[in-house]
């Protein structure tokens, strides 16, 4: 993929812009409550779906460069064209080429390995197409599966910061995983493959 095309294919995925076009399966994952746990947003109606899609999408860039930019992205099924989940990339420092990334999967589709299939393709773009040096991955504490993603993904446990957030009326704790572009390079930006994984994500 080059720097300047909005679309990551992957094996099983096509990683592309979010619509509006893609509210019903979005719907399906963001209303779940179990399924949105531990993001800011809370499960969604019909309507706060649209909602949030009219107001991020237009914000969001096919490649983000400034600081505060994003991409936002549907992991759209290329058997089926379903969109079962997704992932943003956010640019913290476009001087220190540093940028956050994060992700939702929908609760059909975990333990089948798609959210690590997405989540590198993601970091392959951030390092090569995007020449990022950094990204980096905030974490609830509680939230086993994302810090398994994280870990098979390569990503190193930097810090835990605890009662950080004020999160759904409670005080929650926070890991901060990282990853530079030489550790992605040093293992040629394979983590395992898709389908063979341990956990869930």
């Amino acid at each position: 993929m080059t720097a300047t095309s909005p679309v990551i294919t992957t094996e099983r995925l096509l990683l592309r812009p979010l619509t509006m076009g893609d509210v019903d399966d979005l719907f399906e994952y963001q209303s779940d409550a179990h399924t949105v746990r531990y993001v800011p947003w809370p499960a969604r109606t019909r309507e706060q779906v649209i909602e949030a899609l009219s107001k991020h999408t237009p914000n969001a860039v096919d490649v983000p460069s400034a600081d505060g930019e994003f991409a936002l992205l549907g992991w759209q099924l290329r058997s089926t064209g379903q969109v079962i989940g997704q992932g943003d990339l956010v640019i913290e420092s476009a001087a220190n080429r540093q940028a956050s990334i994060g992700w939702v999967t929908h609760p059909q589709f975990t333990r089948q390995g798609l959210a690590r299939e997405a989540t590198a393709a993601l970091i392959d773009w951030a390092f090569g197409s995007l020449a990022l040096h950094r990204v980096t991955a905030t974490i609830d504490t509680r939230n086993a599966a994302s810090i398994g993603l994280a870990e098979r993904l390569g990503m190193r446990r930097e810090a835990e910061h605890l009662e950080d957030d004020w999160l759904k009326d409670e005080w929650t704790s926070t890991l901060v995983y990282a990853l530079l572009e030489r550790e992605w390079s040093t293992n040629a930006g394979s983590p395992p493959t898709p389908g063979s994984g341990r956990g869930s994500e």
